[in-house]
């Protein structure tokens, strides 16, 4: 106490400078306080420590300009302020790691916010008619002195001073007079910005997002000083373009974008997950280097406080550990629980990342809107309160898995959805040498339906028939073939297919998709074995979800339902 008594009980400092002559009265200075100097304050107000009052920075900004527009011209009529703006709490930041001296603390002054606020554009008048001396340095907002001169000198040369505004490049970073340069939330919006301009496809700003962008912020987040609260930041902002430029609801789910394309998702880096994990990473690999001095470095209390963040409530060893944690959240989700079989058969996924040209962009938008189950339907738009039924009189719920797989609606889109995948892979297996016999080409016995197709060749038959079934909620896919294999495993059958394609063992063959665009496992291995390259295989993938983006389009601009047609009940493939 008797120190700071000394310290702080002195008297100031004397102001050497001569005294100039009195200007006129600059009665500008106590005019009432605009709404534009209100906003300016706020706009330009940081992340600070609360005040004697206890109110914090958020709160203040939260009451808006005209609040204290209303407040700080009360004050100023009054011509007194009010107790809480001269009251403030001093706190004593240590100078050293360990001090032990009342002088090895700087003494740090907090008073209220709103009388740092009020102070600031008090302070920005009177920089317009008196210039401020060096004992007011609290209103000057840390200016920096720049010494021009050289000080330094290698090899007879003076090393060139850096200016106040110019910095230097180290290790990918941006360095200047105060410090490093601009924040990675700060770089990240401006690539944004520039990447939303640009005149390019969905699909192609994903790809940039996810190749270009992302990794530069990841580097720069890695290697810097960062808070929990800036990577949370960050996260939101690159979500909320994904947003925007993919035209998805605002309730898309959180895992949609950070899942691994293979399960599902956008694959889209999580800084939140990922920066802690990698810096964590730097550490350890600090710890295993042969060099005895940068191994006892890393054990020092401040080199390992800065490797970790404050409020990380996620931490992975590992890159599969941060996958697996995101496809569940995925799985876990009534949208995307019915991506379970994704992975599966992840490589048919690529075009969700890749940025091809394979889907037009609205396309793109369209399918990636079913594949997560985000499509607008009633169900969807009822979710917490009512189901709604289906206007076309199916009295089923109006979810997306029943418009794309039973809606009086939707069932001739859906035979030509099924139809078209049938005929891309009598095409693609027919390239190969097969040969192939269509579905109307040959007779069938009484009361059983014919198979789509029949492939052959001089030692082998497949009786083969695809479809296109409703997701994981229904069961899984192998189900399904399984369902299509017993029903055409039938010896008259064989014996009809026998007079057609001739007498080759035969063997029945179920080729399933999902309305989502999952490829069943064996399906996928079936058609590798006879040939098909994996573009092609992911093509019929694509198809699949372009036939569902029709169905749920029909359903949307149909408005009755031709029962005549339909035989009065619902139809399916």
């Amino acid at each position: 106490m008797e120190y700071w008594k000394r310290v702080l009980g002195r008297e100031s400092d004397p102001d050497g400078r001569p005294v100039k002559p009195l200007r006129e009265p600059a009665v500008e200075i106590e005019e009432p306080i605009s709404l534009a100097e209100c906003k300016k304050a706020l706009r330009d107000l940081k992340q600070t420590a609360s005040g004697p009052d206890g109110v914090s920075w958020s709160s203040v900004k939260s009451l808006g300009p005209g609040w204290l527009q209303y407040l700080f011209n009360s004050i100023l009529a009054c011509g007194y302020p009010t107790k809480s703006f001269k009251n403030s709490r001093t706190v004593l930041i240590p100078k050293t790691e360990k001090p032990s001296d009342p002088g090895e603390f700087r003494p740090l002054a907090i008073a209220s916010v709103f009388g740092r606020v009020f102070h600031r554009i008090l302070a920005s008048r009177l920089g317009v008619w008196a210039p401020l001396g060096a004992s007011q340095r609290a209103f000057q907002n840390k200016r920096w002195l720049h010494d021009a001169k050289g000080q330094f000198k290698f090899r007879g040369s003076t090393l060139p001073a850096l200016g106040v505004e110019e910095s230097y490049k180290y290790l990918g970073l941006q360095y200047g007079s105060k410090g490093k340069l601009k924040t990675g939330l700060e770089l990240l919006k401006g690539m944004l910005r520039e990447l939303k301009e640009a005149p390019l496809k969905p699909q192609q700003r994903v790809f940039l997002l996810r190749t270009n962008i992302l990794p530069k912020i990841m580097y720069y987040l890695v290697n810097g000083r960062v808070h929990q609260y800036t990577l949370r930041e960050c996260d939101k902002c690159v979500r909320r373009f994904l947003r925007e430029v993919l035209h998805l609801p605002h309730d898309t789910p959180v895992s949609a974008f950070h899942a691994c394309a293979k399960d599902g998702g956008l694959d889209i880096d999580c800084f939140e997950s990922l920066v802690p994990m990698y810096k964590w990473q730097k550490l350890v690999s600090l710890e295993e280097v042969p060099d005895n001095l940068v191994r006892d470095l890393s054990q020092l209390p401040a080199i390992r406080k800065r490797f970790q963040l404050k409020g990380a409530q996620t931490s992975f060893n590992n890159r599969a550990e941060y996958r697996m944690f995101w496809k569940n959240k995925l799985l876990d989700n009534l949208d995307g629980f019915g991506l379970g079989e994704a992975a599966d058969v992840p490589q048919v996924h690529s075009w969700v990342t890749d940025g091809s040209s394979l889907l037009t962009g609205e396309m793109y938008i369209k399918c990636l809107k079913i594949r997560w189950n985000v499509w607008p339907t009633a169900a969807r738009a009822s979710r917490g309160g009512r189901p709604s039924l289906c206007d076309a009189g199916c009295r089923q719920i109006e979810g997306l898995g029943h418009i794309l797989q039973q809606c009086n609606r939707t069932w001739d889109k859906r035979g030509a959805r099924h139809d078209r995948i049938v005929e891309f892979v009598g095409s693609q297996v027919e390239r190969r040498g097969f040969n192939v016999i269509k579905e109307k080409s040959f007779a069938t016995p009484r009361g059983h339906r014919r198979p789509d197709l029949i492939i052959y060749n001089k030692d082998r038959v497949w009786i083969a028939d695809v479809t296109i079934c409703a997701d994981r909620g229904a069961g899984p896919m192998a189900l399904a073939r399984d369902n299509k294999i017993k029903y055409y495993t039938d010896e008259d059958l064989a014996t009809e297919v026998a007079k057609v394609a001739g007498p080759g063992a035969q063997s029945v063959v179920g080729l399933v998709w999902n309305w989502r665009g999952c490829c069943e496992k064996k399906t996928d291995e079936w058609l590798k074995k006879m040939g098909v390259p994996i573009e092609s295989r992911r093509l019929a993938s694509v198809r699949v979800l372009e036939g569902s983006v029709w169905c749920a389009e029909v359903f949307r601009k149909r408005t009755g339902i031709n029962f005549a047609q339909v035989g009065g009940r619902n139809r399916s493939e």
